[in-house]
């Protein structure tokens, strides 16, 4: 059986964004990007809510042009070919490849999906107390 994991870059208080819902103040340097990569690179399927997957499918539509580092578009690769849950009621259409809505999170067909799948599988959110900001 493959591994169910939970990781997000986050503040020691336990937060992923600032009083604006922004996380750019997390960006990682080359060498914690590099590191991050190879934690995901076992990574088959991404379980989100709607506004993790809205801040997460700029790696779908990211261009190529873009003056990055070799480890931002390794990212970009592996998180392209990941397949992509989102648990939304709101969310109307993906944007990405790989990607389907549930409109509820089923417990029980995570635990199918982790029993039949070949990759491990991880869990994202982008807001831990979504009423609550960094500085709040």
């Amino acid at each position: 059986m493959v591994n169910l994991i939970y990781a997000a870059i986050a503040s020691l208080d336990g937060y992923v964004e600032d009083e604006e819902g922004r996380f750019d103040w997390a960006a990682p340097d080359d060498e914690v990007h590099a590191f991050v990569n190879d934690l995901e690179r076992p990574i088959g399927t991404y379980l989100y809510g709607r506004r993790m997957y809205e801040t997460m499918v700029f790696w779908e539509t990211v261009r190529t042009e873009a003056d990055e580092p070799a480890v931002f578009w390794d990212y970009a690769e592996i998180w392209r070919t990941a397949e992509k849950i989102v648990y939304s009621r709101t969310l109307q259409t993906v944007s990405s490849a790989r990607t389907r809505i549930e409109r509820e999170f089923d417990r029980d067909a995570v635990q199918r999906l982790k029993q039949s799948s070949g990759a491990d599988i991880a869990a994202g959110v982008r807001s831990l107390l979504p009423t609550q900001s960094a500085r709040g």
